[in-house]
């Protein structure tokens, strides 16, 4: 008999786990019916393991719940990301829209004398007295582009002297959209001026979609038909 209780109770592991094979597990069945010490075994053994399955459980409900509490602050950080960027964008967009409206672009007539050029410059300075105004000639004009055309400047070669297509501009720079917008009244019918823009856009984010185009154009510089 106590040869048979080893057996078994070799045994009862398997049996708890369900992985025994029919004849052993009729052989273990049979064997704690009648035996008392080892029905008490297994059933010390059937207690462990039920512990064991709970803690499993539990172990398992935690990594769930861990799981989850990290994919949603996964989450919340990318959120919160996406507002500061927004806000960020926003912030950008306004700032870059009160400078396209605080700035003012002047173009010139074919030749137009240094007396009209003076003259223009006056017309500006009694609107408003804070104005940061550039001056920019023909010739300079045609060097600034030259810059930007980088190792194909000399397309530009046969725009030099008497040929060069650039108007002469002021760049105005005021403090106040009211001041942009007094320059341009007080402007408007001059017959030397070709144009005047000021303003181009009345939304913040074209704005800066527009200041993006740009930079984007002048870092690019322009390609050659043999790229």
């Amino acid at each position: 008999m106590k040869k048979e209780c080893e057996i078994v109770q070799d045994l009862i592991f398997g049996y708890c786990d369900g992985t025994l094979n029919p004849a052993s597990k009729e052989l273990v069945e049979k064997h704690l019916i009648k035996c008392e010490e080892c029905k008490k075994a297994y059933e010390e053994i059937k207690k462990d393991k039920q512990v064991d399955d709970n803690d499993k459980i539990e172990i398992d409900y935690l990594k769930r719940v861990n799981k989850k509490l990290k994919r949603k602050k996964i989450m919340i950080a990318i959120f919160s990301v996406l507002i500061i960027l927004l806000v960020i964008l926003h912030i950008i967009a306004f700032i870059s829209y009160y400078h396209d409206q605080t700035t003012m672009k002047i173009f010139m007539k074919e030749n137009i004398s240094e007396e009209e050029i003076e003259n223009i410059r006056n017309q500006i300075e009694n609107q408003s007295k804070d104005a940061e105004i550039t001056y920019i000639s023909p010739e300079e004009k045609l060097e600034e582009m030259k810059e930007k055309f980088k190792e194909n400047a000399y397309l530009l070669d046969e725009y030099e002297g008497e040929n060069n297509i650039f108007p002469a501009e002021f760049i105005i720079k005021t403090k106040s959209v009211q001041d942009i917008e007094k320059i341009e009244e007080s402007l408007v019918n001059i017959e030397e001026i070709q144009k005047i823009q000021s303003g181009s856009s009345n939304n913040p984010y074209m704005a800066l979609l527009s200041d993006c185009m740009e930079w984007y154009i002048d870092m690019r510089g322009p390609v050659s038909n043999g790229k």
